[in-house]
């Protein structure tokens, strides 16, 4: 219950005011029942003045039965309503004449309508403003999981799926959304029925109070028996749900590769019994909660019953009246309603601890890399990139990716870093934009550590273009304009034009706003890459990064890209990610990583000559009759 309380000190708390003024309200509404029950107890004693008939036996004169009648013509009594008395009958009640309790009637009828008005109104405000409070709470944390989640390291997102986060993010929250206040309220409101229900059976009888309140210790057994499992329940519902978008979004993202396989029946089944088993803990969770309101609901029903049997009783005593037997049953109703209901909120409240533990999971998760309270803005970046026996594991248990990595970039340089698949190349990357954070070392721009600068500004004068296009839902000038949203529209031509796609564009009806499909599916491979080169172009970066960009390319597209990557380039601190030698000779400088080390450094012509990995990977390329020609130095 610690993650409820703090939620309650974070999310609720901030809306005390509205929050108590809808729980007074929801007190205040308890006692609706109870007003409405003695309208109907006014209405059988002063208005239709029922009252049981009782036969009194006072004894024999002469030895007779004290009856003028003839015995054969007397009417049966009844035994059960002969009773003997000794002690004098009491006060008779007056009976009121039938103007009068047509008058009275009017009376309760008015006063029943002002009632109802009056409770309607409250009910709509407390209604509203449980509405507001949790719109409000929700959108809160949604802010805030998203906030948490842009700030996060990327060693975060290497351990969690994508459709996970989303789960939680959007359907973990969207639960919160119609019971967090209104849970809050309701146990409020409840508690108040009970504690006000209480006082008024024991005004009203205390012998019949005394055995209702005895069902209250089998409540709390019922409860006890069922809170466990419920839990256990919906957390593992929760659990296979986040699972199951998961799972779900990674075949969607790989749709490709699923056809091209032909594994649709294989992923069916697979989805299939997902679904089975959400359906499965679905129905067990809620045959439990049945279960709970059920067991609850008979608790209930044979306290009642007993107490009405009781009822009779004293009724026909002349203890209570019928009027007083009709509202201690409302009464009692009205007190094990929300028992019942108290163990349904109850099993909401174990659900919304499972859902605010997972969201407050992912808000104490720990940010390793932000910014220093003394952490600089630079206005402006000259290009010089120092790596000074660089590091890096994932974690502590991990083997290195890089190990004592250490160069030198300056200002307006290219250089090409080389290397097989999984050297470390695209990880040093991201240390330069400080995704990650060295393990050992330290990296230096324009004699700044990375550390001392603030996160916006690094990543201000940084443009990437990933080996993938990544382009978003939108048109193609809300694509390039992703990283400078004030760009104007002659900026967005002049970027798409050092891109070389104005002409491409220029084509199409729409121009710029022509739509682009997800992921960029209505653009062939080298139309996306100028999109991105656009995109980074806009930003004007100091650095440019180029990650692999041209690998997916066949080589007479590749070769049109490198003269637009040429004019690109120009001026600019430049790291080519790349495995291909025809790529990365054009570079002033060229990296070799192998195994997370440096092995080589220099010019295209200094490293074809010295055996290693360059030279190896070089040979390995010229030996390929489709590449030979584009071996050849840009001239």
């Amino acid at each position: 219950m610690d993650q409820l309380k703090r939620f309650t000190n974070t999310y609720i708390r901030p809306f005390w005011v509205r929050m108590l003024a809808v729980m007074i309200m929801a007190t205040v509404t308890s006692s609706y029942s109870f007003i409405l029950g003695y309208i109907t107890k006014v209405t059988v004693d002063d208005v239709l003045q029922l009252k049981p008939e009782v036969t009194v036996v006072r004894g024999t004169l002469g030895g007779g039965d004290g009856s003028l009648l003839p015995r054969e013509t007397r009417p049966r009594r009844d035994p059960q309503l002969t009773l003997l008395r000794k002690e004098p009958l009491p006060e008779p009640v007056v009976e009121k004449t039938r103007t009068e309790k047509l008058k009275f009637l009017w009376f309760i009828f008015f006063t029943y309508l002002v009632v109802r008005s009056l409770f309607a109104a409250i009910n709509w405000f407390y209604t509203y403003h449980i509405a507001y409070v949790g719109q409000r709470i929700v959108y809160h944390i949604r802010l805030d999981l998203h906030q948490k989640i842009q700030k996060l390291q990327m060693t975060f997102f290497d351990r969690q799926q994508t459709g996970k986060l989303m789960a939680r993010l959007l359907d973990d929250v969207q639960l919160l959304q119609s019971e967090v206040a209104t849970t809050f309220v309701q146990t409020t409101r409840h508690v108040a029925r009970i504690l006000l229900g209480v006082i008024i059976l024991l005004t009203i009888n205390v012998e019949l109070a005394l055995v209702a309140f005895a069902a209250l210790p089998i409540y709390v057994i019922a409860y006890k028996s069922f809170q466990k499992a419920i839990a256990v329940a919906f957390t593992r519902m929760r659990e296979t749900y986040a699972d199951t978008y998961g799972m779900l979004e990674e075949r969607v993202r790989g749709v490709r590769v699923v056809l091209s396989f032909a594994k649709e029946r294989g992923e069916y089944r697979s989805f299939y019994r997902r679904l089975v088993q959400i359906f499965r803990l679905a129905l067990r969770g809620s045959m439990l909660n049945t279960g709970l309101g059920a067991t609850c609901s008979a608790i209930s029903a044979v306290a009642t019953a007993f107490i009405l049997y009781l009822g009779a009783l004293r009724v026909q005593s002349g203890a209570i009246t019928v009027g007083d037997l009709i509202y201690f049953h409302m009464s009692v109703g009205n007190l094990f309603m929300p028992l019942v209901a108290l163990a349904n909120v109850n099993a909401t409240i174990q659900q919304m601890v499972v859902i605010i533990s997972r969201v407050f999971e992912v808000l104490d998760e720990e940010v390793i890399i932000q910014d220093r309270p003394t952490a600089a803005r630079l206005d402006t970046v000259r290009g010089r990139v120092v790596f000074k026996n660089v590091s890096f594991r994932y974690s502590d248990a991990g083997d290195y990716v890089l190990r004592d990595v250490d160069f030198r970039v300056r200002p307006g340089m290219s250089l090409a870093v080389v290397g097989p698949s999984g050297s470390g190349k695209s990880t040093l990357v991201n240390l330069l934009l400080r995704l990650y954070e060295p393990t050992q070392g330290r990296i230096q721009l324009d004699d700044y550590d990375l550390r001392d600068i603030r996160l916006s500004s690094l990543r201000q004068h940084i443009s990437v273009v990933p080996q993938e296009a990544v382009l978003f839902s939108g048109t193609i000038a809300e694509n390039i304009v992703y990283g400078r949203r004030e760009a104007t529209p002659e900026q967005v031509m002049n970027a798409a034009k050092a891109a070389e796609l104005h002409d491409y564009v220029m084509t199409l009806p729409e121009k710029y706003e022509a739509r682009v499909g997800e992921r960029g599916s209505n653009l062939s491979g080298g139309q996306k890459q100028r999109l991105s080169f656009a995109m980074a172009m806009l930003t004007d970066p100091s650095i440019l990064v180029l990650d692999d960009t041209t690998s997916a390319l066949d080589a007479k597209t590749e070769a049109r890209i490198q003269e637009t990557l040429s004019r690109i380039m120009e001026g600019r601190t430049t790291f080519v990610i790349t495995h291909r030698i025809s790529t990365a000779m054009r570079a002033d400088r060229i990296l070799v990583l192998d195994n997370g080390r440096g092995v080589g450094w220099g010019t295209h012509d200094e490293l074809v000559v010295q055996d290693g990995v360059y030279k190896d990977l070089h040979d390995q390329q010229t030996s390929q009759p489709d590449v030979i020609d584009d071996l050849e130095p840009a001239t």
